[in-house]
């Protein structure tokens, strides 16, 4: 019966229609696919706006990428209740596909490069209107694929570089870090010349040439390109970037939601609570109502206030005490960083100090917890709208002084300038002239000027994500580093040369990709 069904309604359509195959391609109007889309200028936006919703995930730049990039770092600690999440802060990987640090991160990760992708590959076929929006676009999502590559080869090295839309049954080839940087790097030129040197208020949560360059430095840095790193140093220090960028007066306003996009912020993740609604939300992909606030807040507070994943270590405090102000003060960037039990004696002229809201809670101790991106909020919601400042022009000012200080035999005088910017910021003196450290023998000796940045990149750019990032570059895989950082975190008794450096591949990704293997040791 069905047989004759089908032969009567073939044959009606052969003489209706010649049997047009075309009329059996039927668009399902619920779901838009890749044959309708990626026809127009509007839909390349909305392809790029994907791409920059990425950052509102949880692998991502909503929570867990605080806990593992800080954790592992040594200014850095979790005791967070959940086992396998503090481990991991502490190079103790049992289960190599552990959602919260490992399978998650490794996943949205690649589903941003994925867009990204997606955007560059279609953007080709279609005729924009002006040109150089299309080259504006163009590079944006390449910032965006070299912004999550960057953290890639942060956490594990050795990843597959995928440059052209995937499929499912796609089996990428595994790179080294040395390849991912490369590309990284050749991303961020030609985004540099795509990219305007400015944004108006609509569109500052987009990249700019200053964003591009300081993201670049990075990565020439992390390969020890010192000449190339300076050559975007150089622009965003002394070139045309010194129109834009600045040091703040007051440390502080680099955390505060309000004083977002300040001269000091080549970029910012920017943040929201235009939607305030529930905690599963945020794992929703499709949602276009989904979350657009961040967790870092709740991720760090005190254990009754928050969830206390992360907070910092005490050395930090005696660190950030060794020296004083030009005023006879303590360093205001303890204050704006740290709480400790000590905080109010230490800083009367910030009186009645709160954390999260709350007092200082007798029972936490000798334990330091992480003030910066705190807000007013009390009790604390679940999410925050604190822009996250992932790149800042104090970070390029050391970074400045350190490649000039590698191409050079003795610290040049540019070197200790830049240096020097950020100590007075903070009323510190000149190095030179610092009572608690030997500036002489730091401003005429290389190693000694490369030691003392060490110092004050943790004192400066503490629990922002650099850390971990920083360490890399100054090779901790070694022993007598690594020895060093066991003074200072314990955690490092956990560290195995050659393997902790990394961390482990998801598991199940290896086991599906022939082409992928597991990191050394693992």
């Amino acid at each position: 019966m069905k047989k004759i069904v089908i032969y009567i309604i073939c044959g009606a359509t052969t003489l209706l229609t010649s049997c047009d195959a075309s009329l059996l391609d039927i668009q399902n109007e619920n779901t838009l696919s890749t044959g309708v889309f990626w026809k127009t200028e509007s839909d390349i936006e909305a392809g790029l706006v994907a791409t920059y919703a990425m950052f509102y995930r949880q692998g991502t730049w909503t929570r867990n990428i605080y806990t593992q990039m800080n954790g592992m770092a040594d200014d850095g600690v979790s005791y967070a209740g959940w086992t396998e999440l503090n481990e991991y802060t502490k190079f103790i990987f049992t289960d190599y596909n552990f959602s919260e640090c490992n399978t998650k991160i490794w996943r949205e990760h690649y589903t941003a490069i994925f867009r990204a992708n997606q955007v560059l590959d279609n953007i080709g076929n279609v005729t924009f209107a002006d040109e150089t929006h299309k080259n504006d676009l163009i590079g944006q999502a390449e910032f965006l694929r070299a912004f999550y590559y960057f953290y890639m080869t942060a956490l594990w090295d050795n990843v597959p570089l995928v440059l052209k839309t995937s499929s499912a049954a796609d089996k990428p080839v595994q790179a080294t870090a040395d390849e991912v940087l490369t590309q990284i790097e050749a991303d961020l030129e030609d985004a540099f010349t795509k990219l305007p040197s400015t944004r108006d208020s609509e569109n500052t949560g987009r990249p700019t040439k200053g964003a591009a360059y300081g993201l670049l430095a990075k990565a020439y840095m992390q390969h020890h390109k010192w000449e190339e790193a300076k050559k975007c140093l150089e622009w965003i220090v002394d070139g045309e970037g010194k129109n834009y960028y600045d040091l703040v007066s007051n440390y502080g306003d680099n955390f505060s939601n309000k004083t977002e996009n300040n001269k000091e912020s080549l970029y910012e993740i920017h943040f929201s609570l235009a939607h305030r609604v529930g905690f599963d939300q945020t794992d929703n992909y499709l949602d276009p109502n989904a979350q657009l606030g961040t967790q870092i807040e709740m991720n760090q507070a005190p254990t009754g206030i928050g969830w206390n994943n992360i907070e910092a270590r005490r050395w930090l405090v005696d660190y950030f005490k060794r020296e004083r102000t030009t005023d006879g003060k303590y360093d205001e960037r303890l204050f704006y960083t740290l709480w400790y039990d000590g905080a109010a004696t230490d800083f009367p002229e910030h009186p009645n100090q709160l954390i999260y809201g709350a007092p200082w809670n007798s029972d936490w101790g000798n334990r330091v917890f992480i003030k910066k991106y705190s807000t007013d909020a009390l009790p604390l919601y679940y999410w925050n709208d604190n822009n996250f400042r992932s790149l800042r022009y104090a970070d390029m000012l050391l970074l400045y002084a350190e490649a000039l200080n590698e191409l050079n035999t003795t610290p040049p005088a540019k070197a200790i300038e830049c240096l020097n910017r950020v100590r007075n910021r903070v009323k510190l003196p000149n190095i030179e002239n610092s009572t608690y450290y030997n500036g002489t023998q730091i401003t005429t000796n290389k190693d000694a000027f490369r030691e003392h940045l060490k110092i004050e990149r943790a004192l400066e750019l503490p629990l922002e994500c650099v850390r971990w990032i920083d360490l890399k570059r100054w090779n901790i895989d070694n022993e007598a580093t690594l020895n060093e950082l066991k003074t200072r975190d314990s955690d490092f008794n956990n560290f195995i040369i050659n393997k902790s450096i990394r961390m482990p591949i998801p598991q199940s990704e290896v086991d599906n990709n022939p082409n992928l293997s597991q990191n050394n040791q693992y």
